[in-house]
C-alpha cells in the first residue's frame, strides 16, 4: 500500500492544508529526522503502481476483499473514498465503510470489528514523541477502545519504548525515537500520508511575525500586539 499510495491526491482533499510525508512522527518535534530517501518513493511524487500491483500479485492477494474504514467528517470521508480507489488501482477489491464520526474510533478500536484498513489521524496531547509512539506500542493493545489500530506488536519497538519513555532527558533519547520512526515506516506497519497544517488569520494591524506559536496550544494570544 505504501508504494501505491498517492499522497499528493490525498493532500488535495485537505485543500492544501496537508503536507505529504514519509515519516510517522511530525516535523518540528524532537525525535523527528526526515526519512530520506523515502523507501517508497518521493512523497510529493507519483505512486509506483506497477510495483504495488506486483507485490499484491506476489502475495496472492489479487482481488482480495478489503473494507476501508473512515468517518463522515468531510475531509476524512473524501480521503477514505480516495484510499479505497487507490487500493482498487493496485489490484484489491476495496470497499469504503463510512461510520458516524462520534463513534468511529470506538468502532475500529473494538477488536470484534476486525477493521482491516482505514483512516486515522492524531493531534498531539503534549509535544513529545511518546505521545505518538504509544499508538505503535504492543503493550497498549486492548479489546475495546484500542488506539493501536494496526495492532502493531513489534518486540524491538516495545522494548525500546519501555526503556526510553522512562528517560526524562529527551535530548538523550531523541535519536532512538527517530530510529523507531524509521522502523515503523520500513516495516510498513502503517502508511503515513502527511502532516496537517494549521492556519492563523489575523488583521493586518497585528504584528504577525511577533506572534508566538505553541506546538500544542497553537497561537499564544498573550503575544498578540498591534504594530
Amino acid at each position: 500500500m505504501n508504494f501505491g499510495l498517492n499522497k499528493p491526491a490525498l493532500a488535495r482533499q485537505f485543500s492544501g492544508l496537508l503536507e505529504p510525508s514519509c515519516n510517522y512522527l511530525p516535523p518540528n518535534m524532537q525525535g523527528y529526522e526526515k526519512i530520506e530517501p523515502c523507501p517508497y518513493g518521493d512523497p510529493n511524487g507519483e505512486p509506483d503502481l506497477a510495483k504495488a500491483r506486483q507485490l499484491i500479485k506476489d502475495a496472492g492477494a489479487e482481488g482480495a476483499k478489503v473494507t476501508v474504514w473512515g468517518n463522515d467528517e468531510p475531509e476524512t470521508r473524501e480521503v477514505t473514498l480516495a484510499l479505497a480507489d487507490q487500493m482498487k488501482a493496485i489490484g484489491l477489491d476495496a470497499s469504503p465503510k463510512i461510520v458516524e464520526g462520534s463513534v468511529y474510533f470506538q468502532t475500529i478500536g473494538n477488536q470484534k470489528t476486525k477493521a482491516q484498513a482505514g483512516f486515522a489521524n492524531w493531534f498531539a496531547d503534549f509535544p513529545h514523541p511518546a505521545n505518538f509512539m504509544f499508538l505503535m506500542d504492543g503493550s497498549t493493545i486492548q479489546e475495546t477502545n484500542n488506539q493501536n489500530f494496526s495492532n502493531v506488536d513489534d518486540p524491538t519497538i516495545n522494548d525500546t519504548l519501555a526503556e526510553i519513555n522512562q528517560n526524562a532527558n529527551l535530548d538523550a533519547v531523541a535519536s532512538q525515537y527517530a530510529e523507531l520512526d524509521k522502523r515503523i515506516v520500513d516495516e510498513a506497519y502503517i502508511a503515513p500520508y502527511g502532516n496537517r497544517k494549521l492556519t492563523l488569520v489575523t488583521s493586518d494591524r497585528l504584528a504577525f511575525d511577533d506572534i508566538v506559536w505553541h506546538p500544542l496550544y497553537a497561537a499564544d494570544y498573550t503575544s498578540f500586539a498591534l504594530k
